[in-house]
């Protein structure tokens, strides 16, 4: 008795996860979602001179456009090391239309490198999950009499 409830335990389950994984499959070939068009996944700050420092250069606004006649849901938007997202759009964004996205980080005020990391999970389809990177140098200014070889 103990082997058939187990084996029809079984059966059970693996149809109900079987069905649940075809759902998923259904939703991409008939095209549910919508799509990111990503131009550039990095966003490049250049070289930042410790003098010119500000607390701007951590404020930066990472534009969406909904390329797709499906509104665009935005699932999670999440940051990597002391990262703050402290704006994405909570509602669907509508076919052809733009949104943006607030990120806030803190630059230390010393030469170093500077790489973040925001992460955008969507509906889209074919690419549900974009990365943008967030790249630049904090170096200090060369002296006048300074020679480069």
């Amino acid at each position: 008795m103990k082997r058939i409830l187990i084996f029809l335990l079984t059966v059970v389950l693996g149809f109900h996860y079987g069905n649940a994984q075809n759902i998923g499959i259904a939703e991409v070939k008939n095209g549910f979602g919508s799509s990111i068009p990503v131009v550039n996944d990095t966003i490049n700050l250049g070289e930042i001179y410790l003098d010119d420092l500000a607390e701007e250069h951590g404020k930066i606004d990472i534009k969406l456009t909904n390329a797709d006649s499906k509104p665009l849901l935005l699932r999670s938007v999440k940051g990597c090391c002391g990262t703050n997202i402290k704006a994405w759009p909570k509602a669907p964004v509508l076919p052809n239309k733009q949104t943006e996205i607030r990120v806030e980080f803190r630059i230390e005020p010393k030469p170093q490198r500077i790489s973040r990391t925001v992460t955008i999970e969507s509906n889209a389809k074919g690419k549900p999950v974009v990365k943008y990177h967030i790249v630049g140098l904090v170096m200090n200014r060369k002296a006048s009499n300074e020679i480069e070889l």
